[in-house]
């Protein structure tokens, strides 16, 4: 049996995942068929009415979510920097201390944007 070593195998296997899928897409885009239409370019709001045509929803769309965004990411960077204090072996009190300042700015930060979310999203 051929052993092949363990960094050989994954780019065997990550440029032939890439040039399947490369042939599939080129594949779709050149037999799939391709009509534009009035409600292709609408956008979907969950419910919302909608406020404007697809194409200008790029800036009014960033602009309407970035506060959920930034939650998410603060909320992520979070969650990383707590597992990674509950990982540590040693839990001095110095560790104990910054993770502790770090929740609370975490913690003010989304209760701050909680509270102004009226004035976020319209």
């Amino acid at each position: 049996m051929l052993y092949i070593g363990d960094h050989w195998a994954f780019w065997i296997f990550t440029f032939t995942e890439l040039a399947f899928l490369t042939v599939v897409i080129l594949i779709a885009r050149a037999i799939g068929p391709i009509k534009p239409n009035k409600i292709k370019t609408t956008i979907y709001e969950c419910g919302n009415p909608l406020f404007d045509d697809a194409k200008n929803w790029r800036l009014t769309g960033i602009s309407r979510y970035f506060g959920y965004a930034v939650v998410f990411f603060a909320l992520d960077a979070f969650g990383w920097v707590v597992l990674m204090a509950a990982i540590s072996i040693n839990l001095n009190p110095g560790i104990i201390a910054g993770v502790s300042l770090y929740i609370l700015i975490i913690l003010i930060g989304v209760g701050y944007f909680l509270a102004e979310l009226k004035k976020l999203v319209h």
